[in-house]
């Protein structure tokens, strides 16, 4: 048996636990009182069924820390397996509404995150990521639950690069 086989299983099995944060004192500014509003926009490409999975989950992992804002130009139903593998974190997909994008609302972002390919520059010196992300739609449940995982995991690391949580080590 080759070290490879153990090796891929040990990273599959680390896959499915992400990392546990902790939330940095002060919300990440260090003074008292109001703090600047944080601004993540989840850019909705197709549709908005990705931007707000993740924006339900920057919401519910920045405890109110980072102010997390579906966009797109096409809203749909929420899929009922989407929204109960979200039920599964105790993250509730039906408090999340999308907006239209507009240059406003990606000027106050710190960050646009872009779910899916687009191939138009948002330019205007935005600080962009894209996260392509399979379309959970219309999917079993197991293969939901992975894509929401996924999406997790790269929010909980944007809170860390953030500077609003930190990485713990598993217990």
């Amino acid at each position: 048996m080759s070290g490879s086989g153990s090796g891929a299983a040990a990273a599959r099995d680390g896959a499915a636990t992400p990392p546990r944060l902790v939330a940095v004192p002060g919300g990440g500014n260090g003074r008292p009182g109001q703090r600047p509003v944080r601004v993540v926009v989840f850019l909705g490409v197709a549709d908005d069924v990705r931007s707000r999975v993740a924006a339900a989950l920057l919401a519910h992992r920045s405890k109110g820390r980072v102010r997390a804002v579906s966009a797109s130009q096409v809203t749909v139903d929420p899929d009922p397996a989407v929204a109960a593998s979200l039920a599964e974190l105790g993250v509730d997909l039906g408090l999340v509404t999308s907006q239209p994008p507009s240059a406003a609302l990606l000027d106050a972002a710190e960050l646009v995150v872009v779910m899916g390919y687009d191939e138009h520059d948002l330019g205007g010196g935005r600080r962009t990521e894209d996260w392509c992300i399979d379309d959970p739609r219309n999917k079993d449940a197991a293969a939901v639950r992975c894509i929401r995982d996924a999406i997790d995991r790269r929010v909980r690391r944007l809170l860390i690069r953030m500077g609003v949580a930190l990485p713990t080590r598993p217990h």
